[in-house]
């Protein structure tokens, strides 16, 4: 009103500075359509305003709505997780990649919603990688061609809550390769491992555990000797069996420090008639030695990203005359969800072994690169 009445004031005050002479009734119409058009504009911005007004109201009221919503599921939720006694909820944690995969992160959600509702975790790999190198007769440096495979099946079932864990591995690796150099055999076991192992934690205090953790493992087929149809191994030649009691220590996560001063070894070869005995630490002949010493196990995994894991297994034993050192280090490499690499580096060191024309035990190593299929399931 006061912008009105100013307005008026203004218009009158021109309108009697005319000249007597102008048109009064065209200074008049002009005079009532500025105003008019004034009223209206105002009247438009009031309406506007208005509309504004009301849109950020139902707005509000819609955000309102989806927060009550996700608040009555959060409460049935909550209703169930009492309901099945859960008493703590793990923390949901998406993993850091270099490559945004929402179907990943999906599952890991949907593993961590499961492990809510049940104290079992299970998971598989599955892994399937080539190597070929191809030369030809004349190649100028020489050299022989070959094709590689390999082949790993991993799983693991375990229990955990927070007094007691129970967790079990199991671990198939074929592998197999082709050396036109070898005129005896078409295709040389280049890895063979079946491995079941154990393990059962009872707490003592935050991150310290009793533990009594038992493991097995063999070869599921023959190994010959370049150009010789002598054995180096052969299924269940040798099997060895591992036994320890001790305490478990888990500082960090992705970590285990189990030391055992009480240590069960068993080495047994089913076939002494082929197999050496004594490249496995046994007397000539002997198909079973049995051992009683200490242990210490140390399993660490790393993944600083999603797309690389490194897993390292160290294991020492001694029976207070000889000493055995296991070192296996693996690297995945994922480069997308079906593809990966892997890098394994594998040396070994055991007194007990003196191969066939050597004078002492010598370090052992094996390294491998290959790429490949690899999917997992949870």
């Amino acid at each position: 009103m006061n912008m009105t009445a100013q307005q008026l004031y203004t218009d009158t005050f021109r309108l009697s500075e005319q000249n007597k002479a102008a048109d009064v009734d065209v200074l008049l119409l002009d005079m009532v359509a500025a105003q008019g058009a004034a009223l209206h504009e105002a009247d438009s911005l009031a309406e506007v305003a208005r509309l504004d007004s009301i849109r950020l109201d139902s707005m509000r009221i819609d955000s309102l709505e989806r927060d009550l919503h996700e608040l009555d599921s959060l409460r049935a939720i909550n209703a169930s997780l009492v309901l099945q006694k859960v008493e703590k909820m793990p923390t949901i944690e998406i993993e850091k990649s270099w490559i945004k995969d929402e179907v990943e992160d999906r599952n890991d959600v949907l593993q961590a919603i499961r492990n809510m509702r049940s104290p079992w975790r299970r998971e598989a790999t599955l892994m399937a990688q080539i190597t070929q190198n191809y030369v030809t007769p004349n190649w100028y440096q020489g050299g022989s061609s070959s094709f590689a495979g390999l082949g790993i099946a991993k799983g693991q079932i375990s229990y955990i809550t927070d007094r007691f864990t129970w967790e079990n591995f199991g671990e198939w690796r074929m592998g197999g390769s082709t050396v036109s150099a070898d005129s005896l055999h078409k295709v040389n076991t280049t890895d063979d491992l079946f491995r079941i192992y154990s393990k059962a934690n009872l707490r003592i205090i935050p991150k310290l555990f009793t533990s009594l953790s038992v493991e097995l493992e063999t070869r599921l087929l023959p190994t010959y000797k370049s150009n010789s149809m002598d054995l180096k191994s052969a299924p269940f030649s040798p099997l060895r069996f591992n036994a320890a009691f001790g305490i478990d220590w888990k500082p960090v996560k992705n970590l285990s420090i189990s030391v055992s001063p009480v240590s069960y070894k068993m080495i047994h070869i089913a076939d002494t008639a082929r197999v050496a005995s004594t490249d496995y630490g046994l007397e000539e002949g002997q198909q079973t030695q049995h051992n009683i010493g200490s242990s210490v196990r140390i399993e660490y995994t790393w993944k600083p990203v999603r797309e690389v894991s490194l897993e390292s297994k160290f294991f020492f034993y001694t029976n207070y005359r000889n000493v055995e050192i296991d070192l296996e280090v693996n690297c995945d490499f994922i480069i997308n969800r079906f593809l990966s690499a892997r890098l394994m580096l594998h040396p070994r060191y055991d007194t007990s072994v003196i191969m066939t024309g050597d004078t002492h035990a010598k370090i052992q190593f094996r390294e491998l690169l290959s790429i490949g299929f690899a999917h997992k399931f949870r």
